[in-house]
């Protein structure tokens, strides 16, 4: 929550940012016990960025207005949430209460189960979802997500499962999500590149209960195998499957009115943890990132106030769902502002390319690697991509000579850089006016609700501006922490401080400047790499004495696995046998691209690896 105020000779305009409630109002208190206004002829509150005002918050505002003497104190600008709250607890009476002049409802202060609700209450025949195959309406994704509720609930679902998803983007991939939503479940979001043994991890991690799979590799190969391996009780703890890739007949399937009593009797809140998102230490170890509605919802709402997303817009969703990126700065961010979504059925630069031609797409939330390839491809004219207007990068850095290059190609279009994490996304945004040097060389500025500082590492002190160190962050859709994890392992310091991992500096305008990693992660076109999880993996192998595995250097993924081995002594080693191993327990991104080998490594005067001059020697070696 944000607290300010302008003076304007004998009224004062208090503005507040974000929601008033149990955990904020202490804060607010403090903030309006500092203010004057005993002797003033007005006093004014700003609600056009208040999002909620609870119990709590509705206590702190009486206390001002017992302090004002004057009159009634005026409300302006509130949403139609809080025009209801402040109706029914019969505070229309103490203050003067004006609604925000656009009927716009804040979605965040609803659970993803009334959200849709309100959608179909207010759009209910829209459409929203095309897969290329079919149109949805608001409607139609209420009905199938209803009809695998009941399914899920068949198998043993209730409020508090664990249900993984697992697949590429489609239209029942969506439904499955809001139909574990209704149920009150956690939806546990797998990437569908995982291999047998990395699902039996998860699931122990994760706790999953019922895993639903859609579009995977396993389609292609021993599917029987594969789920047999998955369901394993020695080795997993998933009980029951769901195929999500079978047809949902929306148009003559009904729900019992047993199982559609039984939904509406669960009771979701906003608040409550409803997805867990898997990302990995410096160790390589996954942790599950807990996220609410409120959380995904609230980003959505203030990262399409930056992007100016609209109901006229029409978006290629081409990012995967069980990315944060995805799911919250594509998928969501377009749903809360009735944005038509086209799912791409195959993440190529042709079929994205026809797409665009085909929709009239307005707008891609994607990696710089996919852009480049769609600017590249021998299908592309700039005829076909001439309705795309905004397009939003992340997931990798983007260097000045590509935007120029993408700027050329894409002549219509604004760009906005993109940062966030699985914890919270997005964090920063650059805006429509910025300029190349903000796009190619920060990272934006902070959304709304949200609070940067860059942290000196050795001494935890806040650096000046211009001086490099750990980003770290505050804000209303910051996770909640990482499921069943130690406390020394949720990276939370005792000020409420997430520590990213990332280094940064922000300059004297307020853009975030990214200076690298402190963990030793790897960014292969958009896909997050931990070396740890391969450096173990390749440190098992019959013939290797030590390894390191570095990010190089790519002009089309931004960066690629590099793999450094010392092999154990008089070994005959093959790299093809080498490699064939790493790809019966890791998914393909993960493979090292480049294997060097040395007799020993350099070493720092410390006795560690030097990895500095390691990775300058094998990027040297690059073909």
């Amino acid at each position: 929550m944000k607290v300010y105020s302008k003076l304007d000779d004998n009224k004062i305009t208090i503005y507040i940012e974000g929601s008033i409630d149990t955990t904020t109002s202490s804060e607010l208190h403090d903030e309006l016990s500092k203010l004057q206004i005993e002797s003033l002829k007005d006093v004014e509150l700003d609600f056009s960025k208040t999002h909620y005002v609870s119990s709590s918050g509705l206590r702190e505002l009486l206390i001002l207005q017992k302090r004002f003497k004057q009159g009634k104190i005026k409300i302006i600008n509130a949403n139609s949430n809080i025009l209801e709250i402040l109706t029914i607890t019969g505070f229309t009476n103490i203050f003067d209460v004006a609604v925000e002049s656009s009927n716009e409802v804040d979605f965040s202060v609803y659970s993803f189960k009334e959200f849709l609700f309100k959608k179909v209450e207010k759009h209910s025949n829209e459409t929203i979802l095309n897969d290329t195959f079919m149109d949805w309406s608001w409607s139609d994704l209420d009905k199938a997500s209803d009809i695998i509720a009941e399914e899920l609930i068949n198998l043993g679902a209730k409020k508090g499962s664990h249900i993984a998803i697992c697949g590429g983007n489609s239209l029942n991939w969506i439904a499955t999500f809001y139909a574990i939503q209704k149920i009150g479940g956690l939806a546990i979001l797998v990437n569908p590149l995982l291999k047998e043994s990395e699902i039996c991890f998860l699931s122990h991690a994760g706790d999953i209960e019922i895993f639903c799979h859609g579009i995977g590799p396993w389609l292609k190969g021993d599917y029987v195998s594969f789920f047999k391996e998955i369901t394993n009780p020695e080795k997993s703890q998933i009980k029951n499957l769901y195929d999500i890739t079978k047809p949902i007949d929306i148009k003559n399937k009904q729900v019992s009115p047993l199982v559609r009593n039984f939904l509406s009797s669960i009771e979701v809140r906003n608040d409550d943890p409803c997805v867990m998102i898997f990302t990995s230490g410096s160790t390589g170890v996954p942790k599950g990132v807990l996220l609410s509605s409120y959380n995904m919802l609230t980003a959505a709402k203030c990262g399409k106030e930056v992007m100016d997303l609209h109901d006229k817009d029409i978006m290629c969703l081409v990012l995967p769902l069980f990315h944060i990126f995805g799911l919250v700065a594509s998928l969501t961010m377009a749903l809360l502002c009735n944005t038509k979504v086209v799912i791409a059925p195959r993440v190529k630069p042709d079929v994205i390319i026809e797409l665009t031609e085909k929709y009239k797409c307005t707008t891609i939330m994607s990696v710089p690697t996919l852009l480049i390839g769609i600017a590249t491809s021998p299908e592309y004219s700039v005829e076909k991509i001439e309705s795309l207007r905004f397009l939003g990068i992340g997931g990798a850095p983007i260097s000045e000579t590509q935007m120029l290059f993408l700027q050329k190609q894409f002549p219509n279009a604004s760009f906005g850089i993109v940062y966030g994490l699985s914890e919270m996304s997005p964090v920063s945004v650059t805006k429509k006016n910025d300029t190349l040097e903000h796009v190619t060389k920060t990272v934006g500025k902070p959304i709304d609700l949200i609070k940067v500082q860059i942290q000196d590492v050795e001494t935890k002190m806040e650096c000046e501006k211009g001086q490099v160190g750990e980003i770290i962050i505050k804000g209303e859709f910051l996770m909640s922490g990482y499921y069943k994890t130690p406390i020394e392992k949720q990276d939370f310091d005792s000020d409420g401080w997430f520590h990213t991992g990332d280094l940064g500096y922000i300059d004297e305008d307020g853009y975030i400047h990214f200076a690298g990693r402190k963990k030793e992660l790897i960014i292969r076109g958009g896909e997050n790499i931990f070396p740890g999880e391969i450096q173990n993996l390749a440190s098992a192998y019959k013939d290797v004495f030590a390894v390191q595995i570095i990010g190089l250097p790519d002009d089309y993924y931004g960066e690629i696995v590099g793999c450094a081995l010392v092999l154990k002594p008089n070994v005959t080693f093959n790299e093809e046998e080498f490699k064939d191993y790493l790809k019966g327990h890791l998914a393909p991104h993960k493979i090292p691209s480049c294997i060097f080998t040395y007799d020993t490594f350099p070493l720092l005067a410390n006795g560690k690896v030097d990895v500095l001059t390691l990775k300058k020697d094998m990027t040297s070696r690059i073909k």
